[in-house]
């Protein structure tokens, strides 16, 4: 049922070539080479598609720029500019690819209250794109009243909220107020700890996190086609 989301269609990619995508993707971050970066992205993507682009190249490179950014080894300006970089990106990837109807494909990103890095929910946009779902991205720092407005609004068929401060943990009635609208995926440390029906934790691995995202679209599809439909009453005349 799963390929009534759409399929995704890329070139197998080889470890030896991801291997040397990451070399001249992080090549192109220390240098602050902006263009190069961006061709070496883009092109990658277009051969290779969103899914092994963000799992395997972009992920595990900026989990290295942001330990050698802490340790002292690169400075703020690296993981700034190659943020700006990587947005850039995305924005020319989504804007040929977003032509999937918003009716009933709807994906809500955001980062909760306080939480200010929202990049992952762009990167991860791209692979609900593939899998046939119209993500919007919130962005950082989203107010509680914002995001339910935005599920309210959009008729989203799931919310992905991520984080890296396990703060929900105490936020059950709103959690659960949430869910009641649609089923809540939380990504990162932002879920540690938190059980409440209606509540899902997604997987460290992005792939199938986005499977698990697609799938529940598939059942909100499928419950809405099995719903019977009130009978009309006749018409006088």
């Amino acid at each position: 049922m799963i390929e009534m989301m759409g399929t995704i269609q890329a070139t197998p990619v080889s470890a030896e070539i991801v291997l040397e995508t990451r070399n001249d993707v992080f090549d192109a971050i220390l240098g602050l080479d902006g263009d190069l970066l961006h061709h070496d992205l883009v092109a990658y993507h277009d051969r290779f598609g969103s899914d092994s682009l963000v799992a395997d190249v972009l992920i595990p490179v900026l989990r290295n720029v942001g330990d050698m950014w802490e340790q002292g080894q690169l400075g703020v300006l690296h993981e700034h500019h190659a943020s700006g970089i990587i947005r850039s990106v995305i924005g020319t990837i989504r804007r040929p690819a977003f032509s999937t109807s918003a009716a009933g494909n709807v994906v809500v990103l955001a980062c909760p209250p306080r939480e200010l890095h929202d990049l992952p929910n762009h990167l991860f946009s791209l692979m609900l794109l593939d899998r046939g779902l119209a993500p919007v991205v919130l962005g950082a720092n989203t107010p509680w009243k914002a995001l339910t407005a935005a599920l309210h609004s959009t008729g989203a068929v799931s919310c992905v909220l991520s984080g890296v401060n396990p703060v929900l943990i105490h936020r059950y009635p709103l959690l659960s107020r949430l869910a009641s609208i649609t089923p809540i995926h939380l990504a990162g440390p932002l879920g540690d700890g938190v059980e409440v029906a209606g509540v899902h934790r997604l997987s460290d691995d992005w792939r199938a996190a986005a499977d698990d995202i697609a799938a529940v679209k598939v059942g909100v599809t499928a419950a809405a086609l099995l719903t019977p439909v009130p009978a009309q009453p006749p018409t006088a005349g």
